[in-house]
């Protein structure tokens, strides 16, 4: 575990080993009672992930970070996605924005990994280290050294190359695709019926970890998204409180993957008998006792990843970073009814040692899992009903392979 921030991948340049993308549209094309895993290649094949970063995470919507990480003017995140560099930024207006960190001089990262400019935190001006070019929260250029010498130089019509981006309940997505749908439209039912009770856009995000990972992207996402490691992996964390065998999943759309995690039966009885559903944290403001009775896993596809509890949401940032590594960014979001809590403190600190407790869990099993992929000894396996959400993404990732040939 690490808190720095990774390199990019390197840009587009291989395609997918013979037979591996049919053999993902032919995994997902099975029914669920059928469904097996994806070909190793899919986790480790370089091709594989240059296809995803231009047919998946360029030209779908991706979230960067939460509204509550830049309530000032001023305030940033720095993402680096696919390849891109990125900048969100709350301007004077207080509109929020994503720029790009590629001085618009000599092409600079203004703010490159590896060299201790942090992952958030606020500025007057964005400053270009090499040459001094300094830019306002606009992404306008307002002051280029030494440049009064270059004819027809106009700073007024430099600035940063701005990303086309959406707030959808209190999260920033980015999109590199133009041409895409709203991201209000393609999330309009997963909002309604789902995940807009909780009103996330009002919470504020009171922790985040870092972890630079060794292991493809898609092998923490499918973890995340199924119950059934809580028999093995979470036995002593998860399970005793949310059983994998009560665990089901909502029937599948072309946009999200919802799986349902009820308490255990007595928890449940405990929770409708006392009206109080007993959490470390105040209930979202808006959630009825029957929404105490269970958590929630979700994919917003490709990668929005939500685990959600009536007193708290689990936002992760996931990117990938090479075929075979990825960086993840683990977050918890409370209403902010919390802090006014008595022992708030005592409270935070202790349900952030459990979400450790159980992350580092999942850090071993998709080690590990990674590794299995080059192994000789690999072969595809099949899937059990509590792992429904993973044929759920095979079928979105099919999706966007026949969309590349069409």
């Amino acid at each position: 575990m690490n808190c720095s921030v990774m390199s990019s991948p390197p840009p587009v340049s291989s395609e997918p080993e013979d037979g591996l993308l049919e053999s993902v549209i032919e995994a997902a094309s099975k029914p669920m009672s059928q469904s097996t895993t994806l070909p190793s290649g899919a986790y480790t094949d370089p091709g594989f992930l240059d296809f995803e970063t231009r047919e998946v995470f360029g030209k779908d919507w991706v979230s960067l970070c939460h509204v509550s990480q830049i309530p000032n003017a001023g305030d940033f995140v720095r993402v680096d996605f696919c390849g891109e560099p990125m900048l969100v930024v709350r301007a004077k207006d207080s509109k929020i924005k994503v720029l790009s960190r590629v001085c618009r001089h000599r092409g600079m990262d203004l703010m490159p990994s590896g060299f201790d400019h942090p992952d958030e935190g606020n500025k007057r001006v964005i400053l270009c280290p090499y040459h001094l070019w300094s830019y306002d929260l606009e992404g306008k250029l307002v002051g280029a050294a030494e440049m009064h010498k270059a004819e027809d130089f106009d700073r007024s019509e430099v600035r940063l190359h701005e990303y086309r981006s959406e707030i959808w309940e209190g999260f920033v997505f980015v999109t590199l695709n133009e041409d895409i749908a709203p991201l209000s439209e393609k999330f309009s039912d997963f909002k309604d019926k789902f995940v807009g009770k909780w009103n996330m856009g009002e919470g504020k995000l009171v922790w985040s970890q870092t972890w630079d990972c060794e292991f493809n992207w898609k092998v923490l996402l499918e973890n995340f998204m199924e119950a059934y490691h809580h028999l093995g992996a979470h036995m002593k964390t998860l399970e005793p409180f949310l059983p994998a065998k009560g665990c089901w999943t909502e029937p599948y759309d072309v946009n999200f993957s919802a799986m349902h995690l009820p308490l255990k039966d007595s928890m449940k009885q405990e929770i409708l008998d006392t009206g109080n559903a007993g959490t470390p944290f105040p209930v979202y403001p808006g959630l009825k006792i029957d929404d105490c009775l269970e958590w929630w896993v979700y994919l917003g596809f490709p990668n929005f990843l939500l685990f959600s509890a009536p007193d708290r949401v689990y936002w992760y940032r996931l990117l990938p970073t090479g075929p075979e590594t990825c960086q993840l960014v683990t977050t918890m979001i409370l209403s902010k009814d919390a802090e006014v809590m008595p022992n708030y403190s005592e409270v935070l600190e202790r349900e952030v040692e459990g979400a450790i407790n159980f992350h580092m869990e999942d850090m071993e099993v998709c080690t590990a899992t990674q590794r299995g992929m080059r192994s000789v000894g690999y072969a595809q396996g099949r899937l059990s009903h509590l792992e429904e959400p993973i044929w759920h993404f095979q079928k979105y990732l099919a999706s966007k392979i026949e969309a590349a040939r069409s």
